[in-house]
């Protein structure tokens, strides 16, 4: 058998997966709880739960991390210098922040580089810059050189590398080996959030590795990008923001892979969110725009995913108008509650039988997930609940009685925010263990949390299922639509954009959901199709999605390994790159002077269209080749693609020299924009 190992560390779970790829099947699968603060613990949960023989038999492990963009969105990383290079100060000064750039003191500028025909403005001073970064000694762990116009050339980015590489002996990222997009701000905040990963990542892989090693096993390690493809360990040491989103891209490769549909929608269920992504001709539709996390508006190459706060552990609550709200904040489910401190089941039960009428959800609860870190600046009251709950989880009510304070003036909001406590209530994992769907954990405290909540809303416990299952389908349904709807066609169907689809606009579409809506219009109805499957991954997505899917008159796929599709995706992805050349003409008079040629390693000129045409072509290829394998291709194809921008100008004789009638019948002429040769190469790892 040839066998490999998918591991995807999730937001609430690690799934791991031994895949034997000669029967296309999955061996063994298990899931661990995912530990935020130290990742390589749910991964050695997981290959605990596997049996020790077949481990040793592996001979690739693929690895999908939440690492990059935990530290997005939670501001983490390495210490990091952003150098920029005939860049405007104001600019950055105004829109950096935007883009996560840090202020502008804490950004080393430098005069000179190319205009935008690669061209040279002028030599930057390298004297100035060592001086810098010689004054930087001890305070800085890893570089990131952009240059304004470093995508049309960049040998300065490259100087600069070469130069303080040799002085200080530390990583240093440009941002043309990043990505080619015009927008410097972009570049600059995609390498320096690649430059403050390099050292954590190196810590991660190491420490995996060697749980790895603790288990037998030895085989090259891959770690899952954010467009779905892999790349080995020594490449992603280099390249560590190309892992942002990695976890929700697996999602993706996974769900085409069991589903084996080369046009679908994967529809990925978790605790916290909902992504869904389209799959078109087998390849996902990637993002035009580069991942978007935390703060870091970036250029990285990712799937395009639409993330809905919805998930199995949506907090169920009501607002003031006393309309049932689903999300967007998350809570265990009161079923994992009971089932993990029993004694919580008697609060519940209390509350159940008090049944009183209250403005606030009373059968909510809080219990302590970590202790307070000593050099934080915490208030006295903050400390108490923290304090109080080391005694096991309390209800609001007896939370705000224990530290002397209202349930309406208690402050958690930042203690659930740190994660050092987290709040309980009802879910819809729970409102799955009342209908049968999942009945993992303690029925009654479902029933019981439900039943107290259905009373306050004056409704049945039957009709508050109801409810809250439709909220769920018709939610996944509308994000579905809108996404669909935005895809079109510009020159048959147009597209509609988010802002176009407003409240309103919303309601109409909702009358295509044929779920038993209490609110559906009796006298009209819409009727919506798609040819695109839906493909659902993640435990509770078999409730909603096959009626989503009848709405849509869809087919709808759920196969048995769908709650382990991460690291099935995790392990069947293959090494994909691409590089485009761009051809640009340079009009005179009499017609093209010169084509300037841009790759992402050099600039070239030629006075003929075939011979820069040729150049782009084997330039690209050679890119292309260079780096699948430096991302640890043992093999590969390349595909090659020429696109010619072209549009229509009117030239009047008067136009010309020598030509002055402006009556004389104009000309419409194609002229040539821009050029690019694009190279994609498709390949895959070498195994033991």
């Amino acid at each position: 058998m040839k066998l490999g190992l998918g591991i995807d560390t999730g937001g609430t779970y690690t799934d791991g997966v031994i895949y034997d790829f000669n029967r296309s099947r999955v061996i063994k699968g298990a899931k661990a709880v995912t530990i935020k603060e130290d990742l390589k613990l749910g991964i050695m949960a997981v290959l605990d739960q596997m049996p020790r023989d077949l481990l040793e038999r592996v001979g690739m492990v693929s690895l999908s991390t939440t690492l990059a963009t935990n530290a997005c969105v939670e501001d983490k990383g390495s210490r990091a210098k952003l150098i920029l290079i005939g860049c405007d100060r104001d600019v950055v000064a105004k829109n950096g922040s935007q883009y996560g750039l840090p202020a502008i003191d804490d950004i080393i500028f430098l005069a000179g580089g190319h205009d935008s025909r690669g061209e040279v403005i002028a030599e930057p001073d390298w004297d100035e810059l060592m001086g810098r970064i010689k004054r930087l000694t001890g305070k800085v762990d890893a570089f990131a050189v952009v240059q304004m116009w470093g995508i049309r050339n960049p040998e300065f980015e490259q100087k600069a590398k070469s130069l303080i590489g040799e002085a200080t002996g530390l990583p240093v990222v440009c941002g043309h080996e990043l990505s080619s997009q015009l927008n410097f701000l972009k570049r600059g905040a995609t390498a320096l959030l690649n430059a403050r990963l390099i050292p954590l990542i190196d810590e991660f892989i190491d420490a995996v590795k060697v749980a790895l090693k603790e288990r037998g096993i030895s085989a090259p390690l891959a770690i899952v990008c954010g467009d779905g493809s892999i790349m080995s360990e020594e490449f992603v040491k280099e390249r560590p923001v190309e892992t942002l989103l990695s976890g929700p891209a697996a999602s993706v490769i996974g769900g085409v892979n069991i589903s084996g549909k080369q046009n679908c929608i994967v529809v990925d269920m978790g605790g916290t969110t909902s992504d869904l992504a389209i799959i078109k001709d087998g390849r996902p539709l990637l993002s035009q725009e580069g991942a978007k996390v935390g703060n870091f508006n970036t250029a990285v190459r990712s799937v395009d995913i639409t993330t809905m706060g919805m998930g199995g552990d949506s907090l169920i609550d009501f607002d003031s108008r006393d309309k049932l709200v689903l999300g967007p904040r998350r809570a265990a489910p009161l079923s994992w509650l009971a089932w993990k401190w029993p004694e919580a089941l008697e609060q519940i039960s209390l509350l159940h039988r008090e049944n009183r009428i209250h403005t606030r959800s009373l059968c909510q609860f809080f219990y302590r997930v970590w202790d307070l870190p000593e050099d934080g600046d915490f208030t006295s009251e903050e400390r108490d609940i923290v304090e109080v709950l080391k005694g096991g989880p309390l209800s609001l009510e007896r939370l705000a009685e224990a530290v002397g304070d209202s349930i309406y003036t208690l402050k958690l909001d930042r203690l659930e925010q740190l994660g050092i406590i987290m709040r309980s209530g009802l879910t819809p994992t729970d409102i799955m263990h009342i209908t049968g769907d999942f009945t993992g954990w303690d029925t009654r405290a479902a029933r019981l949390g439900a039943e107290i909540l259905a009373r306050r809303l004056g409704m049945g416990l039957d009709e508050l299922t109801h409810e809250v299952n439709n909220m769920i389908k018709s939610q996944l349904y509308l994000s579905i639509v809108k996404e669909l709807m935005r895809r079109g066609n510009l020159e048959k169907t147009p597209s509609i954009s988010d802002e176009a689809i407003s409240p309103e606009l919303e309601k109409v579409l909702l009358l295509g959901f044929k779920g038993i809506r209490r609110d559906s219009n009796p006298y009209i109805s819409l009727d919506l199709s798609t040819d695109f499957s839906l493909v659902g991954i993640g435990a509770p997505i078999h409730v909603y999605l096959p009626d989503v899917a009848a709405s849509l008159n869809t087919q709808c796929i759920i196969e048995g390994h769908a709650p382990i599709a991460n690291a099935i995706g995790a392990i069947t992805g293959s090494i994909s790159v691409e590089e485009s050349v761009i051809i640009k003409p340079r009009y005179a008079m009499t017609g093209v002077g010169i084509y300037d040629c841009f790759s992402s390693r050099k600039k070239m000129q030629f006075e003929d269209y075939e011979k820069a045409k040729e150049w782009a072509r084997e330039e690209a290829e050679a890119v292309a080749r260079d780096l699948v394998i430096a991302k640890g291709a043992a093999f590969y194809d390349i595909f090659v693609e020429f696109k010619e921008h072209n549009t229509e100008i009117n030239v009047y004789p008067s136009d010309m020299p020598g030509q002055e009638d402006q009556n004389q019948t104009g000309i419409t002429r194609e002229i040539l924009l821009e050029t690019i040769v694009t190279a994609r190469a498709i390949g895959g790892l070498k195994w033991e």
